[in-house]
């Protein structure tokens, strides 16, 4: 009963928020709001090291494998280097009334900061203001602001005393090529840029010191944020300190370690059971042929494929039935058919394997929906979902299949968007098209009792052709329950694949 509970709501959240949110006309791409939400949370944890590191770095252990599988999209977000949370140095006595002594050092690839704190003195909260904005952006909330051609500043949550205590005192940025010494807004300051910045459209550090006060401000901007803008923005902020602070008291600090360290369990146990998910596979029963049809959705509706092709070009299709038609800019030749681009081939612990030039062509695939209840709890009354999504798989010696680990992508610097998030790019029976309603393109009025025919086009890379199997999107979501369900569990709840070949 309660995998069925969890079930439920989490679809719930899935199609709303998913099938229909990430097709919006938002200031940003929604990939790439999403990104940069998984990046801010990320790089102030220490959870995620250099996104594009040529494969040189290999993260350890089950937990963060599987917190790399979850953060799929993640790593695409333009950030070029984390924070890394490590070993504590000494505090000293102060002759000047300053609240921290920081020594940095340069090493190979990184920047290592080391404070030695002055508890004589009251830790604070502090509010930070920029006079100067970018043309075009705005401010969203919460330290961040946004512009248009994806320009985006974001303000971290400050750094005080009882924070870099917290971060036992020191601050590393890893993969970094270059640092410069400047003065921001009367602070001592260090503007950080990375490896590769260009091809990987890495994101911009700024660090602010200010020992008198007692805080340092880290500011992170997007690649497409140039410089004297951002020097600009960062010269013009304006420190308050709104309150006092506390240092963790030897209680609350016991706590929060032995609460990391539960997380920690939690997480290994996840990535445990993900293991064993992907190690026994989808089960047989659950996989569906030409002419099957998968009944999703608690039943209330059946999807059958009735046929598919390959395509070498987008000929024939008109151009309204394209979702968003703006993403073949630059990616069409004269006679329709698709350029290639630059892709990178990663392996399940994130080493690159390759980086090749990548032809691609158009998948046809021709379904009957047909519905069974069109009162499904957390679907639209008389809406049906009609969108599906490419999984891909990995076919085992028995000839059964499991889920694919490592990851294909294109360099960043294509700005390459047609199979970002492997779902249709197009429909022909849309009818949500004008407005408002665009967020619902893939869904279409269906009553109880009525089949619908209709055609899905996706972009494939044509030496995939054969790696996947086609899901319904927001369907197969236990997938991911690892957390809350067992693996008889996920494996029993899944809905179910549909196969081409």
């Amino acid at each position: 009963m309660g995998g069925k509970m969890n079930r439920k709501t989490d679809r719930e959240k899935n199609i709303n928020e998913m099938n229909k949110g990430n097709r919006e006309g938002n200031m940003l791409p929604p990939i790439v709001e999403k990104r940069m939400q998984e990046a801010y949370a990320s790089i102030r944890s220490g959870e995620i090291g250099q996104i594009r590191e040529q494969g040189e770095k290999k993260m350890n252990g089950k937990a963060n494998k599987q917190m790399r599988k979850k953060r799929k999209y993640g790593r695409w977000a333009g950030i070029a280097a984390a924070l890394l949370i490590v070993v504590a140095v000494p505090s000293v006595v102060y002759a000047a009334v300053v609240y921290f002594q920081k020594d940095a050092k340069q090493e190979e690839g990184r920047m290592i900061y080391d404070f030695s704190l002055n508890y004589q003195l009251t830790p604070g909260e502090y509010e930070v203001t920029p006079a100067y904005l970018p043309e075009g952006m705005e401010e969203q909330g919460s330290g961040k602001y946004y512009g248009g051609d994806s320009q985006w500043i974001t303000v971290m949550p400050i750094y005080t005393m009882a924070e870099l205590e917290k971060a036992n005192r020191q601050i590393v940025v890893e993969n970094m090529e270059q640092v410069e010494h400047t003065v921001l807004s009367g602070m001592e300051a260090d503007v950080i840029t990375f490896r590769e910045a260009e091809k990987y459209r890495a994101n911009t550090y700024l660090f602010l010191f200010n020992e008198r006060e007692g805080c340092v401000i880290h500011i992170v901007a997007g690649y497409e944020v140039s410089r004297d803008e951002l020097l600009k923005f960062a010269d013009s902020l304006s420190v308050v300190r709104t309150g006092d602070g506390n240092y963790e008291t030897e209680d609350e600090k016991a706590a929060r370690i032995e609460a990391e360290k539960e997380a920690e369990r939690q997480a290994l146990e996840t990535a445990e059971t993900g293991d064993v998910m992907v190690e026994l596979g989808i089960p047989q029963e659950k996989i569906y042929g030409i002419g099957g049809e998968l009944r999703t959705y608690d039943g209330a509706y059946g999807y059958t494929v009735t046929g598919y092709e390959f395509l070498d070009s987008l000929e024939g299709f008109a151009q309204e039935g394209f979702f968003d038609f703006s993403r073949f800019d630059g990616w069409l030749d004269g006679d329709k058919t698709l350029r290639p681009y630059l892709r990178q081939h990663y392996d399940p612990e994130g080493r690159l394997l390759s980086e090749e030039m990548t032809e691609q062509e158009i998948l046809r695939v021709d379904i009957d929906l047909h519905c069974y209840d069109d009162q499904w709890e957390g679907l639209p009354i008389g809406e049906a979902p009609l969108d599906f999504q490419l999984d891909y798989v990995e076919k085992n010696q028995d000839g059964t299949y499991t889920w694919a680990l490592d990851e294909y992508a294109a360099v960043p610097s294509e700005e390459y968007w047609l199979q970002m998030d492997n779902s249709a790019v197009y429909l022909n029976v849309a009818s949500h098209t004008e407005g408002e309603e665009r967020k619902d393109f893939f869904f279409r009025s269906l009553g109880k009792g009525e089949t619908i025919r209709y055609t899905l086009l996706f972009v494939v890379d044509k030496d995939r052709r054969n790696d996947f199997l086609l899901s319904p999107v927001g369907s197969n979501y236990s997938r991911w329950q690892h957390e809350s369900m067992t693996v008889e569990e996920c494996r029993d709840e899944l809905d179910g694949y549909i196969r081409l070949q």
